[in-house]
Formats: structure tokens, C-alpha cells, sequence
């Protein structure tokens, strides 16, 4: 690849989106030609399929060109070749269709999304992201107010967190209060959702709202900001363990690439760009396991479907 050729495919890649687009811009265009003309040819490549779900708490265009530029230094730096989806981001009955044609041989997506695809995946490897507070869904009130049970917050006001890490909230919500109502829309007076934990939680911890559903990291992070709010708020129920996204391989696909790939992943954090790419996505490291790690988020989705009569609960 000559520069010339490099600098006409990062425009491509990024267009002009203002200053922040124009630092990812420049940090793209140093990778790629850093690592012009070291490819392997013989090495062989992963075809890798990102769900659309998998940007939706951040600027689409920054996550195209933090992922690609850390994908061009992992070519560079351990002769890794990815091809990426030429949307990148897709919806899951595309990223479905392609893992069934064999057109990708690796996927991100929620955990909603895998249910519908586990037949194609192999569950020997599930990459998932790490936190530093242990992941968990947390229902909060006022530590000093009367609403002590779950049944005295029926015909109250919840606020809900709207994002991907909530994305099983709303099914563990539906099982929480199932033995009261079944229908949270039913439980509460009003259920309004907020696409940041700070538009969930402050308003409670002022009493502007009876209680919120956010996790537990978020949680954590605004008590580090404010110490105030961890005393003022309690959790009045907590949710088992959460994964709420994945990445997972194609069943069958046996590509010596993969080792490298999960490597890769394991090692993420070690690097500035690896770093960005966590950072955006709002988590400290990534980890490969078997899928018993989804039981728990998969049972309380399971649970929700039963109570609903089969109807998937979605996020």
C-alpha cells in the first residue's frame, strides 16, 4: 500500500466530523502507514461483524476510527489481519445471515443478540468486557426515605437507565416485580428512561424521583465523584452478575488467527489505543471464557420470556 493510497482510505474511513474526529483522523493515518508494507499474505484473516448495538452510547464515526486504528496496530504489531464488515456496525439479522453464509467468522454483539445466534457460536470461547466493580444491576431509593420494601414502591415514579449495559435491565426489572405484577409498566406510575447513568441517579438523590435502575459501576463511579451519594442512596435490590455484550467465533471456524485474536483481546488494555477502544466502550479490560459466564444474564432473560408467555423482553 503506497501513502498515497493509505491517506485516501482514512478518508474514506473518517470523514470530517470536527475536532475530535480530526485527533482519531491523524492517530488512523499514522497507524496505517506505519504499517504499510508489513502484511503477511500467508498469515490468514478474521472476517469480524460489530452489532450496530454495539455504538449506541457513543459517536458512531469516533468508534469506527478507534476500533480500525487499533485493528491496523494489532497487523502491525502481532501480524494479525481483521478484515472489518464494510459498515462495520450492523444489525443483528445481517451479522445472523452472515455467520449462517460463513461470510464472518467473528461477531460483537449484546447478549440479547447472541441468544438469537448461540447455534452458530462456540461457546468454548466468549470474550466479554472486565469491570471494576463487580457488574450488576442496582434498584436505589433514598437511604433515609420510607420506601424500605419493593411492594411500597407500586404506583411510583422509576427511572430506568436506557443504554447497552442496561440492555437486560428491563427483563430483570420484569422478574423483580413479577410476583406483584408482572407488567412493571403496570407496577409503576410512570417508568421513564435516561440514556446516562447522572440522569437517573441525581435526580433521586435530590428527590425529584422515587427510585432508578442503573448498575452497579456507574454507581460506584458517581459515589467517587460525590461521596454524597452513596450515603444518600441504597440499593433496595441487586441483580445477580451481568454480561450484557460479547464477542464470540464462528462454530467450526479454526483459523490460527484466533489464538492471536484472543491475545489480542487479553492484551488490549496494554496499549494507548487498546485503552481508547475500552475506554469508549465504557470498561477497564476484556477477558476470554467458556459461556457459562452468560448463565446468569441468559437465565434472567429466560425467566422474563416465561412471565411474558414466550414474548422476548427486550432492552
Amino acid at each position: 500500500m503506497t501513502n498515497r493510497a493509505a491517506r485516501r482510505d482514512v478518508d474514506l474511513l473518517l470523514p470530517g466530523q470536527g475536532p475530535a474526529s480530526g485527533c482519531f483522523r491523524r492517530q488512523a493515518m499514522a497507524a496505517i502507514l506505519s504499517c504499510c508494507g508489513g502484511l503477511s499474505a500467508a498469515e490468514p484473516a478474521m472476517r469480524l461483524g460489530l452489532s450496530e448495538s454495539l455504538a449506541r452510547d457513543v459517536n458512531a464515526t469516533d468508534a469506527r476510527a478507534a476500533i480500525s486504528y487499533w485493528i491496523r496496530n494489532l497487523v502491525a504489531g502481532m501480524n494479525i489481519q481483521v478484515q472489518l464488515d464494510e459498515g462495520l456496525f450492523s444489525n443483528a439479522s445481517q451479522l445472523e445471515a452472515r455467520l449462517k453464509g460463513g461470510e464472518i467468522d467473528a461477531v460483537g454483539v449484546n447478549i440479547l443478540e447472541y441468544r438469537r445466534m448461540t447455534s452458530l457460536l462456540d461457546r468454548s470461547q466468549v470474550t466479554v468486557p472486565v469491570f471494576r466493580t463487580r457488574f450488576e444491576y442496582v434498584l436505589l431509593v433514598r437511604a433515609d426515605g420510607p420506601l424500605t420494601t419493593l411492594p411500597a414502591l407500586r404506583g411510583r415514579r422509576l427511572l430506568l437507565l436506557d443504554s447497552l449495559a442496561a440492555c437486560v435491565a428491563p427483563a430483570w426489572l420484569s422478574n423483580l416485580v413479577g410476583g406483584e405484577a408482572h407488567d412493571p409498566a403496570q407496577f409503576f406510575s410512570e417508568i421513564v428512561r435516561r440514556s446516562k447513568p447522572s440522569q437517573v441517579i441525581l435526580p433521586v438523590f435530590f428527590g425529584q424521583a422515587d427510585a432508578c435502575l442503573t448498575t452497579q459501576p456507574s454507581f460506584s463511579t458517581m459515589g467517587e465523584l460525590n461521596p454524597q451519594v452513596v450515603r444518600r442512596l441504597r440499593p433496595l435490590a441487586v441483580s445477580p452478575e451481568i454480561v450484557h455484550s460479547l464477542y464470540a467465533f464462528r462454530k467450526g471456524w479454526t483459523n490460527p488467527t484466533r489464538d492471536k485474536v484472543v491475545q489480542a483481546f487479553a492484551n488490549m488494555g496494554a496499549t494507548a489505543t487498546g485503552r481508547q477502544v475500552l475506554t469508549m466502550f465504557q470498561c477497564d479490560s476484556l477477558s476470554t471464557r467458556d459461556a457459562h459466564c452468560l448463565d446468569s444474564s441468559l437465565a434472567i432473560l429466560a425467566q422474563a420470556d416465561r412471565a411474558a408467555g414466550g414474548k422476548a423482553v427486550s432492552g
